[in-house]
């Protein structure tokens, strides 16, 4: 790892240069394109729509925070990587709906996750562009992987590999150009990290997970449980507050 601040930390990725941000996001400057993971919107709703006294803001803060991001990357594209929605359409789905128009003209693609109930259309209606994953050069961009990566050949670059596809409609590929997919970059897991202090003293902190041939993104959305990462294997880049803190190196 090289070129380190409080708030961002360059990373090289299958010959990529990619930076992680303290945001929880990560942002691809040459394909000009940011990338965020399980924003897990109307989450909040779902629990209050079960008796869970849940803050109304937490919703709000999410599409403040993405804002935020948003204006400080300037990308051309915005890509979530799955579970961008949490459950199923309440009040929290409108206030996407009006966030959406107010950044109508940025391009927004989404991976379908694990939590994403409905048809590719609705989210289409949204002005989202629907897939199931994405490959740019040779990484590939997914909500969830735990297979290892085999090298087969996969889509050229920047392919875009539709959900589903219309009737009658073949996808065209051509093969000459495709490009071996060498790793990923996906979300799901909301990986954590404990922290051991003196005497009983912890902190839990969210953080990125760099394996050779895997990077596994921070969920960007602040109501969601962490999954402790106890692998020794990945670099561990811990989000304490606006900062970030690599913790140990690849054994």
């Amino acid at each position: 790892m090289s070129e380190s601040t409080r708030t961002s930390i360059i990373v090289h990725f299958q010959g990529e240069k990619l930076l992680l941000s303290a945001d929880r996001v990560l942002y691809y400057p040459a394909e000009k394109t940011l990338v965020i993971s399980d924003v897990h919107l109307g989450k909040a709703g779902h629990f209050r729509r079960y008796g869970i006294p849940v803050p109304t803001e937490v919703n709000q803060n999410n599409l403040t925070r993405l804002s935020q991001v948003i204006s400080q990357f300037n990308p051309e594209r915005l890509l979530f990587l799955g579970d961008l929605f949490h459950s199923e359409t309440n009040s929290e789905w409108v206030d996407f709906q009006q966030w959406r128009r107010y950044h109508a003209t940025l391009s927004m693609t989404l991976i379908l996750g694990n939590h994403e109930l409905y048809s590719a259309q609705k989210y289409e209606d949204l002005g989202l562009q629907v897939l199931s994953h994405l490959d740019i050069k040779n990484i590939r961009f997914l909500h969830h992987n735990e297979a290892p990566i085999t090298h087969d050949h996969g889509p050229q670059s920047s392919t875009l590999t539709p959900a589903y596809e219309p009737e009658n409609h073949t996808q065209q590929i051509d093969q000459m150009k495709a490009s071996p997919i060498k790793g990923w970059i996906s979300g799901h897991l909301h990986p954590g990290i404990k922290i051991q202090g003196k005497g009983r003293q912890r902190i839990i902190l969210p953080c990125f997970a760099h394996y050779p041939d895997q990077l596994v993104l921070p969920a960007f959305g602040t109501f969601t449980g962490l999954h402790l990462i106890t692998n020794k294997t990945p670099q561990i880049i811990a989000i304490a507050e606006n900062e970030l803190i690599l913790l140990r190196q690849a054994t």
